[in-house]
């Protein structure tokens, strides 16, 4: 197998890092109740948005269980038409970084052409630090507990999104630092 250096720099040091909470796996049928991102210079979080989002539709049980977010919680909270375009001017033309990003950006996506048509807000560069880890640790478990664990970050994974999204921002942070290592080679393409 080819290895080739993965130079720590390749990784933006500007980005907004983002994670989502729904009500179900699918961007078609199910709904956003929360986004939380934090907005990175400088390898620095310098913002936050935070917002529970009423979804229009009701949250299970198993949702409420795994996320604490409740049908009362977000009963007088903003759909996400409402906030939409307030996420949209937060994230300006950052990357956008997540755990398993394509989950997220299905869903952003999917809401932007339900409510504004054609518009491609959503269309940017985007880093997974899942992808990441799986060049770092092959043999090891993806999930964002698992890196949070390994990396030392902390002990659990809060199923919240700002939580989730400074958790990530932490899991990019250190895979920076580990990757800057001389020794770390890292599998190609």
């Amino acid at each position: 197998m080819a290895t080739i250096k993965r130079p720590a720099e390749h990784l933006p040091k500007d980005y907004v890092a983002l994670d989502l909470e729904t009500t179900g796996l699918s961007a078609q049928r199910d709904r956003i109740t929360e986004i939380g991102a934090v907005k990175v210079r400088d390898g620095k979080v310098v913002g936050h948005f935070a917002e529970l989002i009423n979804p229009d539709t009701v949250i299970t049980p198993r949702i409420t269980q795994l996320t604490g977010i409740t049908n009362e919680m977000v009963a007088d909270k903003p759909t996400i038409g409402e906030i939409l375009e307030d996420f949209i001017y937060f994230l300006e033309n950052d990357m956008i970084v997540g755990h398993n990003i394509r989950f997220d950006m299905g869903f952003l996506s999917e809401a932007e052409h339900r409510l504004m048509g054609f518009a491609d807000n959503f269309r940017r560069p985007t880093l997974d630090t899942m992808l990441i880890d799986k060049r770092l640790f092959p043999s090891e478990r993806h999930r964002l507990v698992d890196l949070i664990q390994r990396y030392g970050i902390a002990d659990t994974e809060e199923h919240r999104a700002l939580s989730d999204a400074t958790q990530t921002y932490q899991c990019l942070e250190w895979q920076r630092r580990y990757i800057s290592c001389d020794s770390v080679l890292l599998p190609a393409n």
